[in-house]
Parts: C-alpha cells; structure tokens; sequence
C-alpha cells in the first residue's frame, strides 16, 4: 500500500483535528479522524467561545501570535458568518495612569527576574487609561484596514447607553472590538460535514470514528476498537460482536490537545513531556438584569489580582470566564469548583454592583484544559499561547510513521494551525505540494437570521413553524436547507421543552455522527444551554436514539441516569423531574 493510498489518521476530534481533516480532504489526502470522546468534547466546547486577536498577548511582545489571530478572525469573519459575529467589548478603567512599568517588563521580557517581581509588587494595581489605549492603538494597528470599527475612549455618564458599569468606580470605559463564536461545537462539526462532502465528490476515503480507542500491540498493528463497553450502544449491548479495525496509516496528527502526552505514551512513545495544561472555568447564567446591562457589548475587566474576565453575551444568556490555573490530572475530569464560582460571580458584582448576581443565578458551570506547552514560566498567564508541532515516529510492523503532535493552538487560529500541519504532511508522506485553499473557502451557511422573506420561504418548504427553523437555524445557519431536504417529513413536531423539530434530532443522529445521549445534549443540540432541562426531554431523545438503532432499549433508563449524572457533575445542572 502507498503513501497515497494509506490514510492520515488524525487523532482527536476536537476544533483543530478537525481543521486538519478538512485542510488534508481539500488537498487530496485520504482521512480518518478518531475520538475516545465525541466531537469537539474537550476544550472546544469548554472555551470563552471567542474570536479574538489577544490583547492580552501583547503584554508578552507576542506580535506574532496576534498580527495572526487578528488575520485569521477576518478570515473567520467573511467566511462563517453564520457562526462568527463581530463583538463589541468595553473595558472598564478606574484611573489614568497605572500599569504601564509592569506592561514593559513583560514586554521586554524582564518580568521574570527576581528584582523585577519586586518591582510588580510594589506597582501593582489595575491598568489605567494610557496602558489600556497603548495597547489598544497596538491591537488597531496589527489588524490593519479590516472589516472591524476602531478603539474608542468614553468618559462614564448616567446617560451613557453603553454596559452599565459602575460609574462611581470606573470613569472611563475603552470600547474595541473581536468577535464571539457562540457555539464552537457546530463549527467543529460543519468542518467534519464540509470534508465528507469534498470526500465524497472527490472518491476520496474519509471517515469519523467517535468514542473509539486507538491501541498499538506489540506487533506494529495499530487496532480501533469502541472505547466504552458499558456506554448501552447497540453494537456493545446486544451481543453483536464489536468491530475491531487494523489501521495502517501513513501518518498520525496527535490532534487530542491537553491529552496529547497521554496520546503518545498510548502509542508506547515515551517523549518528554509536552504539555502543561492550565484549567479555565466558565459560568453562563440567563440572569436577565446582567444580559441587559452589557447593552449587547462585552466587558473585558480587571480582576483584583491582575488576571482578566470576560463577562460575554451569548446564545441566549452571558457567559463569565475564565480562571487559569495548573491542571496535571486528566482534562477529562476537570469541573467549575465552588471556588471558581465565586471568584467569576465576586468579579461581575464588582463591575456591576447594582445586579446581586449569586451561585442561584447560575445555569451552568464547565471548565477545560488548555493544551499549553509545558515550559518555565513565572505565572500560567506568561506561557506562550501560540501554536507549534513537534515530530516523532513510530515503528509499525518495520514501517516508521510519522508522528506529528499539535501543542497549543485556539479557536482563532484552528486554520492557520491546519493549513501549517497540513503542508508538513504533504512533506513528511512524500505528496507533491498542494496550496491549501481554506482562506477562501466558506464553509456552508450564510449569516443568520434571515430577512422576513427567506423565513416565510423556508417555512413553506419545511412546513415548520418559523420558530421552529430559528431554533435550527441558530445551529446550522442557512445551511439547514440541505438538512431540510435529507429530513424525514414526519417530524415536524418539537423536541419536548424546545423549539427543534424531531426532523432535525433525526437528522443530527443520522449525519452528525451523535451515537450517545450526551452528544446531543451538549454538542449537537446545545441542550446544556437552555435555561430548563427536562427528565422528559433526555427521554424523548433516548427513544430517537433507540429508533437510529443506537441504544438498546434495555440500557435506556441506566443510559438516563448516567446522562443526569454527567450533567450535573460538569456543567453543575439538574435535571428537572418534568415531561
């Protein structure tokens, strides 16, 4: 078999494994992408969901890292419009001067000496006026001529429609902008859809193998065989044989983030440790007061010890992020500590103290590891976030294949990490060069809602009720016509406690590789969301599941369990007992 005919296995499933597979399928390569979880189930799903260029980098001299991320958010901008919408922020600031010595020691790179630290302490306090807008005249400039208004400076007034800081606090507020991705795990999975699709116009193998395991025997043979035998499956559960599949790949994208030094040791390489993972928490709350107050706009603030917390507008609520501790255990298991909560809420009522925010108000609480590399540094804010690929082989059967390991990388930039690991596999495989073309290719979907016309149009098609397409459309964008066609027609009632129509779960089984409960309520439908969860809503979906042939009915009610169990554990949610 030929290099040209072996697949590249990408292992992981998560925003940058699926940049890859998409940037490989465009250029002709053969793909396999294998999870041991589900799509987008590690930090893509548990991230600020911003598309920023990091202004926050620019403390650190990292020019680089942002003039790219600033790039790659208007690439983002112009061609995923329906997932990426520009965001205005404001940053709340209580004095003129302040911050500027310890913004040039961390630029110049003298932060870390010992007389330095002494020097931050004693300057210590919040960043003022003319720290915030040398940086923000920095930011303007790096971006260049783009799709995105400028910095602006506004004195705090009671008449000031802006976010309603506290105006006895902070007396200037500094407005710039980024732009927000509400729902990550959907661009994750419109990659996946856009390279199956090239795939199969093209005659090209492409495949996607979620909650399946990867092992190396002592032969050289690489084996996938499904990762959890207890998950109620079909194949599993009803005494049909489990597949067990030999691989033999050309090459192996170690795509799994902050499990990626766990992923090679899996693999019987014992490199040096690459990663050095810090776990970042997030609230999100539909408290209506504080979605009012932010007046559609961000707030980018200062917390009392230096570190900076976003508090967003998104999907239908405000997500509050984040924390940046060390996280050595398994990302897996990383959950939104008490702790964490209460630094996150005491952060927000210093901004706003007129809204009494409190744990009660809260509708949902995740955190995720960062995939960051693993070097010395004085604090987990100083390590670089840019992206970089390190290089191994592994011995298969006498065949030595190539390992590449993704460390770093962000939303912002999942393509440009793509389009750089992409050229080195054409490289590292022997495959002519091949440009890749994802700067100009839009993914399918336009900006979203649409206009009173094209609503009236697609509910005459669907026979939906125009609720019903927002809700999907909110998830899909435009793209829902080509769902609409491949859709059963007797599913126009909604999911139970949603807007959804069962067409679209149907759909979401059979197209976007959903296996398991938990795909669908947090990666597919965004369920985890919504302000109300439903015993009966995780029901109805079970029943979907069993009718696509992916649950045993036996297993239904252990499966629900477990469902409850897993949400209230990582996302601090409890399952209403309502139908």
């Amino acid at each position: 078999m030929t290099a040209m005919n072996r697949p590249v296995l990408i292992l992981g499933a998560g925003i940058n494994g699926a940049a890859v597979a998409r940037d490989l399928i465009l250029r002709g390569v053969p793909v396999v992408v294998i999870d041991q979880q589900d799509i987008a189930c590690g930090a893509t799903s548990r991230s600020s969901r911003l598309i920023h260029g990091g202004l926050r980098y620019l403390e650190y001299r990292d020019i680089e890292l942002v003039r790219e991320s600033l790039r790659e958010r208007e690439w983002l901008l112009k061609l995923v419009p329906h997932y990426v919408r520009p965001l205005r922020l404001t940053i709340p600031v209580t004095r003129w001067s302040g911050g500027l010595l310890n913004a040039a020691l961390r630029f110049t790179g003298l932060h870390q000496l010992a007389v330095s630290r002494w020097l931050q302490r004693c300057c210590s306090g919040p960043r003022g006026l003319l720290a915030v807008r040398t940086g923000l005249m920095l930011y303007d400039w790096l971006a260049g001529r783009g799709l995105l208004p400028r910095h602006g400076v506004h004195r705090t007034s009671e008449t000031d429609p802006a976010p309603q800081i506290d105006r006895t606090r902070y007396f200037w507020r500094v407005e710039y902008s980024d732009a927000l991705i509400a729902f990550p795990e959907r661009f994750t999975l419109a990659m996946l859809q856009d390279a199956r699709e090239v795939a199969r116009s093209r005659g090209l193998h492409f495949e996607v193998l979620t909650h399946q395991h990867v092992h190396l025997t002592d032969e050289g043979r690489l084996l996938v065989a499904p990762v959890d035998r207890t998950a109620g499956s079909l194949s599993s559960e009803c005494g049909i044989a489990e597949q067990v599949t030999t691989l033999e790949p050309a090459l192996i994208v170690n795509a799994t983030g902050a499990w990626g030094d766990r992923t090679l040791r899996g693999l019987g390489l014992h490199e040096p440790e690459l990663f050095a993972g810090t776990r970042g928490s997030h609230l999100f709350t539909h408290h209506q007061g504080l979605r009012d107050a932010l007046h559609g706009q961000g707030i980018y603030a200062e917390a009392a010890d230096g570190r900076l917390v976003f508090i967003l507008p998104c999907a239908d609520g405000v997500l509050i992020g984040t924390t940046d501790d060390p996280f050595e255990d398994d990302p897996g298991e990383a959950t939104a500590s008490d702790a964490d909560a209460d630094y996150l809420l005491a952060m927000v009522r210093s901004v706003f103290p007129e809204i009494a925010l409190s744990r009660f108000d809260i509708t949902a609480r995740h955190a995720g590891v960062r995939p960051l590399p693993r070097v010395k540094m004085a604090s987990t804010s100083a390590v670089p976030r840019g992206h970089s690929i390190a290089e191994t082989s592994l011995n298969m059967s006498g065949r030595r294949v190539p390992v590449l390991t993704l460390i770093g990388g962000k939303l912002t930039t999942c393509r440009a990490l793509a389009e750089e690991t992409g050229d080195l596999v054409l490289q590292r495989i022997g495959l002519p060069f091949l440009r890749s073309i994802t700067a100009e290719r839009p993914l399918p979907g336009s900006a979203w809602p649409p206009d009173e016309n094209v609503l009236r149009e697609l509910s005459s098609t669907t026979g939906w009720h125009p609720e019903q397409i927002l809700a999907v459309g909110r998830l899909t964008g435009q793209d829902m016509r080509r769902m609409v066609n491949d859709a059963e027609p007797d599913g126009r009632e909604s999911l139970s406690g949603t807007s959804l129509p069962l067409a679209f779960v149907r759909w979401s089984i059979r197209q976007e590789w959903a296996t398991r409960l938990d795909d669908l309520i947090e990666r597919r439908l965004m369920l985890v969301f919504e302000p109300h969860i439903a015993r009966g809503t995780l029901r109805q979906l079970a029943d979907e599941l069993i009718r696509a042939g992916q649950l045993d009915p036996a297993q239904k009610d252990q499966t629900l369990l477990k469902a409850e169990a897993r949400l209230e554990r990582f996302y601090g949610r409890k399952v209403l007992p309502l139908d």
